[in-house]
């Protein structure tokens, strides 16, 4: 089996990037470094898995007008991808980091999809299988279902290729039972079924095979049928935090595909890639970047106990 990883996006973005001394509300505040690529939590997860060493494929909708940004954007990265015209625009995202108070984030909700984006992206994926493992991130635009994630999901199960589900709300909740891998944020988790380890206990128990749950500064809870373990970060870090979810999804993809599935991979080992990528990912000015001798410098520091 090929292990190239697929992320799929269903809401692209064009990503831009504002770092300023700092942020005035209500004034006017001057930008001193502004960076715009295309983004898209996908497109974060297929960069970083790149940076570790590993293959990547986008698969994604875009606009059906030209010239297409995003596209245009995904060639400038050097990424492979799979292209579905099925909205109107893409929208964008901007972040504005500062020194002292992090980063604060403007996401527009997006572009529906047209009536061809379900049919489309599921003939992508079909074409693109099989596959080490696959990454589904980010929001359901306006015009699919909610269960197209987890749909999706089981199509790749079908073809025994493990799944990452990094999604919130009602796809959340379909993705759930669809034996993907979820991987949701300490918000997330608590919005689908409570806080802490005990939730993540509960959604292995009605199905998932392994939930990790990432906790921002205070790292990750990996739960498994085999056991559950708690990571923190070696070290604190401040900067930008926009897409370090997305560096920990392509650290555990990597995991999951050379290990050809959950059932085989070290999970105290993985976990402590997770926390140690996503903090690599907070030393970058955006999104979809980590500082590997950081990562690699702090993934045997990790510290990681078990607790179940």
């Amino acid at each position: 089996m090929t292990r190239r990883i697929l992320t799929i996006t269903l809401n692209p973005a064009v990503d831009v990037t504002y770092r300023v001394d700092a942020l005035h509300l209500g004034g006017t505040t001057r930008v001193s470094d502004v960076r715009s690529r295309a983004g898209g939590k996908g497109v974060n997860v297929a960069a970083v898995v790149r940076q570790l060493g590993g293959e990547s494929l986008v698969l994604a909708l875009t606009t059906t007008r030209t010239p297409d940004e995003f596209g245009d954007g995904l060639d400038r990265l050097g990424l492979a991808h799979r292209l579905v015209p099925a909205l109107p625009a893409v929208r964008r995202t901007v972040a504005v980091a500062t020194p002292a108070d992090g980063t604060t984030m403007l996401q527009e909700n997006g572009f529906p999809a047209d009536g061809t984006a379900e049919g489309g992206i599921f003939a992508a994926l079909r074409a693109e299988l099989p596959a080490g493992a696959v990454v589904i991130s980010g929001s359901v635009p306006e015009g699919l279902g909610a269960d197209v994630p987890a749909k999706l999901a089981r199509l790749c199960l079908r073809h025994d290729v493990p799944v990452i589900a990094d999604v919130s709300g009602a796809a959340l909740r379909e993705a759930a039972g669809s034996g993907a891998v979820l991987m949701p944020n300490e918000d997330e988790l608590e919005e689908l079924a409570g806080p802490g380890s005990e939730a993540c206990q509960d959604l292995v128990a009605a199905g998932a095979p392994a939930v990790v749950a990432t906790l921002g500064p205070e790292g990750a809870i990996a739960v498994t049928a085999r056991g559950a373990w708690r990571a923190w970060p070696a070290e604190v870090v401040t900067g930008n935090s926009a897409g370090a979810g997305d560096a920990g999804a392509a650290a555990l993809a990597v995991r999951l595909a050379e290990a050809g599935g959950t059932s085989e991979v070290d999970w105290p080992v993985a976990l402590a890639d997770v926390v140690a990528t996503s903090a690599a990912a907070v030393l970058r000015p955006v999104a979809g970047e980590i500082d590997v001798a950081a990562r690699d410098k702090w993934a045997p520091a990790v510290k990681v106990e078990r607790i179940r």
